[in-house]
């Protein structure tokens, strides 16, 4: 059985954080993090496998939290 991934985010700017919905193979997971983390690199992006818990979020609030929700990546480049 095949792995699948989300992307996994967190600003190293303002500490906002998040998690894709889109589900990908590994190869594609490992690709788009690596364009990402080039495209953005005050943006840490990685793979992580879906159900695994969140990134810890910066304390709060509660003004963030729609930073916490899913993100869909545009078109999952």
């Amino acid at each position: 059985m095949r792995k699948s991934y989300v992307i996994q985010w967190k600003s190293m700017v303002n500490g906002r954080a998040g998690k894709g919905t889109k589900i990908f193979d590994r190869q594609n997971a490992e690709r788009l993090v690596e364009e990402l983390n080039r495209e953005y690199p005050q943006i840490h992006h990685e793979m992580v496998e879906p159900g695994t818990e969140d990134v810890a979020q910066a304390p709060g609030d509660g003004a963030d939290e729609a930073a916490s929700q899913p993100m869909e990546l545009a078109e999952a480049r």
